[in-house]
């Protein structure tokens, strides 16, 4: 995993976020249709099981790795979590866990934030809250970010 995302800068101003717990977004939320293809896309992945989060509001839905499948632990917040993908109102944003270098760059190309708990310096940088995807553009960019958590937990690349 030694190649970066290359993401594109985001275009327009970043969404209003909470900085307490929850951390979530508060503007520029996805379309439903375009959220349930990000959910869709998730949750199809191998080994992915969707369950309740153990770390986020109740509803929020999350990515855990099968009990059976071989991971990097380092690659989960709680338990086998992955990510978390929350629900409305905060419908499609995500806390995500990925290999500092690229947290940065989803922070710098202005995809997400870091969590609060990094900020308040209680969690490694890594956790980060991607935002809701506000169309199809954004929808494969986010994929491009989740795809990489994924790869982080399995130790493998998704096919682009």
């Amino acid at each position: 995993m030694t190649q970066t995302l290359n993401l594109p800068q985001r275009v327009g101003p970043r969404p209003k976020t909470t900085h307490g717990l929850p951390h979530s977004q508060v503007t520029q939320h996805g379309l439903n249709h375009i959220v349930d293809q990000m959910r869709d896309w998730a949750f199809a992945l191998p080994d992915v099981e969707n369950q309740h989060s153990l770390a986020s509001v109740p509803g929020a839905r999350a990515m855990v790795m099968h009990e059976g499948a071989e991971c990097n632990h380092d690659a989960f917040m709680i338990g086998r979590e992955i990510a978390h993908i929350h629900p409305h109102p905060d419908n499609g944003s995500m806390h995500v866990q990925l290999p500092k270098d690229d947290a940065l760059e989803v922070v710098e190309k202005g995809w997400g934030e870091h969590h609060t708990l990094v900020d308040l310096g209680r969690r490694p940088v890594g956790l980060v809250m991607v935002y809701s995807p506000r169309d199809e553009a954004d929808l494969a960019i986010i994929k491009s970010i989740l795809g990489r958590s994924y790869d982080y937990a399995t130790g493998t690349r998704l096919a682009a």
